[in-house]
C-alpha cells in the first residue's frame, strides 16, 4: 500500500505515516492488532500490525470533501490514483481484508471500525455474500453513504437479519421502516432491549464471525472495542450462531 501511495506521493515522511495512521485508527478505517492466536506467529514482523478496511470505503465516505477542495479535474485524477489501491488491497489481505484465510485475530478499533468494517466487505464486486446477521447498537451500518452497496447485494439475493438494541431517532427508524418495506424478502430488522451497549456481534454466511466488547476508551476519547474474528472456525462461528438465533427470539419486528 505505502509503494502505491509513493507512485502519487513520492515523498512521505515517517512523522506523517503516524499521523496518517492514528487519524485513520481514530476514524475506524484501521483496526490494530493486538495478538496472534497462534504464539509462533509475529504479526508485527509480518506486516500484519495495522488492518485497513477496503480503500474504496475510506474514499467514498470522504467523497463529498474531497470534491470540494480538489478542481474536478484534479478531482478525477486523485479518484483514478486512489482506485489503482482496490486490486492491491484485494490481493493482499485476501476476501475479507485480514490476511489469514482460516483461523482467528483479536482487533482493537474504534467504534465506527465495524461500519466501515461490513461495508469493505459487501462492496466487493469480487465476494458473493449470501447471508449478513448483525447485533449491533444502532442502525448506521444501514446508513448513507454505506447504504447502497447493501441495496446493490440485496438485489444480488443478499439476505440481511438485524438486531439493534439502541435508541434511534423516529426519523431513523421511519428510514430504516422504509428500507424494510422496499426489500421485503431481503432483509429484516428487529429490536430488543435486552443487549448491552458494550456487546457487537456478526456473521457472513457462517464462514466469518466477529464478537467484540466495548473496553474504556484510550486517552479518555471515543469509543473502543476489542474483538475476536473467526475466519472458518466452524465450532465458534456455531457458538455465536446460536448466541445470534437466542437474541433473535428475543427480539421483535420492527414493523
Amino acid at each position: 500500500m505505502l509503494r502505491e501511495a509513493r507512485k502519487i506521493i513520492r515523498t512521505i515522511s515517517q512523522r506523517a505515516l503516524l499521523k496518517g495512521r492514528d487519524y485513520l485508527l481514530k476514524k475506524g478505517f484501521l483496526a490494530r492488532v493486538l495478538f496472534s492466536h497462534n504464539a509462533e506467529d509475529e504479526f508485527e514482523q509480518k506486516g500484519y500490525g495495522y488492518i485497513p478496511v477496503h480503500p474504496r470505503i475510506i474514499f467514498e465516505e470522504n467523497e463529498e470533501y474531497l470534491r470540494e477542495i480538489y478542481e474536478p479535474d484534479d478531482f478525477s485524477v486523485r479518484k483514478k490514483q486512489v482506485e489503482d489501491f482496490y486490486a492491491v488491497y484485494e490481493d493482499n489481505y485476501g476476501k475479507y481484508g485480514l490476511k489469514i484465510d482460516k483461523g482467528c485475530m483479536t482487533l482493537y478499533y474504534t467504534d465506527a471500525r465495524i461500519v466501515s468494517y461490513i461495508a469493505s466487505i459487501i462492496a466487493r464486486s469480487d465476494v458473493k455474500v449470501k447471508t449478513l446477521s448483525m447485533i449491533l447498537s444502532g442502525l448506521r451500518v444501514l446508513k448513507p453513504p454505506y447504504r447502497h452497496y447493501y441495496e446493490d447485494k440485496i438485489e444480488s439475493g443478499l439476505k440481511i437479519r438485524m438486531v439493534f438494541g439502541g435508541s434511534e431517532e423516529i426519523e431513523e427508524i421511519e428510514e430504516m421502516k422504509e428500507l424494510r418495506n422496499k426489500y421485503e424478502e431481503g432483509i429484516e430488522i428487529r429490536y430488543t432491549g435486552a443487549i448491552s451497549g458494550t456487546c457487537k456481534s456478526f456473521m457472513i454466511d457462517r464462514v466469518l464471525a466477529m464478537d467484540g466488547k466495548k473496553i474504556l476508551p484510550m486517552n479518555g476519547e471515543g469509543q473502543s472495542y476489542i474483538s475476536i474474528v473467526y475466519i472458518k472456525e466452524e465450532a465458534c462461528i456455531k457458538s455465536l450462531s446460536n448466541d445470534f438465533e437466542t437474541v433473535w427470539k428475543m427480539s421483535k419486528a420492527l414493523i
